[in-house]
């Protein structure tokens, strides 16, 4: 038994030696594409950061964007309005103490978000 299975793996070597570096060529490949690609959600601006050039000025939108794997990489910020809330205990001319609350909405203007960063 040992005999014949040497000489099976003795047969089978000359498509190890092929197909194992096409396998991890293909895999390479496959891993370089998923990383050159990212999404911006609804409600979201992108700026691209490089590691040659620092902050873009372009403020990225919605959707799907490419990227150079290890030499840029996206930042990511909600735009979304915030609600805050902002309460203040103040006193009344008759000496009592009343409580009031603002509400306020905020969000980052998308065009000055390089400046941000």
């Amino acid at each position: 038994h040992i005999c014949t299975m040497s000489s099976r793996l003795q047969k089978l070597a000359p498509l190890f030696n092929t197909a194992l570096p096409a396998l991890f060529g293909l895999g390479g490949l496959g891993y370089g594409a998923y990383e050159s690609v990212y999404t911006v959600e609804g409600g979201h601006k992108a700026i691209m950061f490089s590691r040659l050039s620092g902050v873009g000025d372009t403020v990225l939108g919605e959707g799907l964007h490419f990227r150079v794997p290890w030499l840029q990489y996206p930042v990511i910020f909600d735009v979304r309005a915030k609600p805050t809330r902002i309460t203040s205990p103040t006193g009344t001319k008759d000496l009592q103490t009343v409580s009031i609350s603002l509400r306020v909405l905020s969000r980052p203007m998308a065009s000055q978000l390089p400046d941000v960063f």
